[in-house]
């Protein structure tokens, strides 16, 4: 899911561009004045923005919580038994694999990205204290991921590349994206 979820970003990084393209173009050729739009829906344009911005934000994980991260901490000690750089040492020849692993299982802990966690936990051969836990993060990380993806295929260019060459959806999409931004009317 995880995968799916990156290429999902990278596909979107260019239907964004084409939707905007699209949209500008559909826009100038029904006489929908944008610039106009925007300017008569300032705030609320900016407040769909923000709050896109801050979605963005959290489902790449960048949001700081304050929260103390104590889940799996048991776990993260055995992790870090096995392969912190300092009790590897750089003459071992796993050192460079070790390390990498080790930095990836501290992103996860960080990000509570679980299955991350645990797919180090398996590669390496980590006694997990307790499987019900485990078995019970890794859901909620499914549960979450499931969201994120979700969440990319709502968005305005998800869907006009779904509507492919049909003209109509298409439209379709574009009249709902103005609705919903600009609290345009068709008329």
């Amino acid at each position: 899911m995880e995968y799916e979820f990156e290429y999902n970003n990278e596909l979107l990084k260019e239907m964004h561009e084409h939707f905007q393209c699209y949209s500008l173009k559909w826009c100038e050729e029904n006489g929908v004045d944008l610039e106009k739009l925007k300017e008569e829906q300032k705030k609320q344009v900016q407040n769909i923005f923000q709050n896109h911005d801050k979605q963005h934000a959290e489902m790449h994980g960048r949001v700081e919580t304050n929260k103390k991260k104590t889940k799996h901490k048991e776990v993260f000690k055995s992790v870090a038994k096995k392969m912190h750089p300092d009790v590897v040492g750089e003459e071992s020849p796993e050192y460079d694999e070790l390390k990498q692993a080790f930095q990836k299982a501290v992103g996860a802990l960080e990000a509570e990205q679980w299955g991350e966690l645990f797919d180090v936990v398996e590669k390496y051969d980590i006694d997990i204290p307790n499987y019900e836990e485990a078995n019970s993060s890794i859901s909620k990380d499914i549960e979450r991921m499931n969201e994120k993806i979700k969440n990319q295929k709502n968005t305005y260019s998800w869907l006009l590349e779904s509507c492919e060459d049909r003209e109509d959806c298409k439209e379709l999409v574009i009249k709902t994206f103005l609705g919903h931004v600009y609290s345009w009317t068709d008329g």
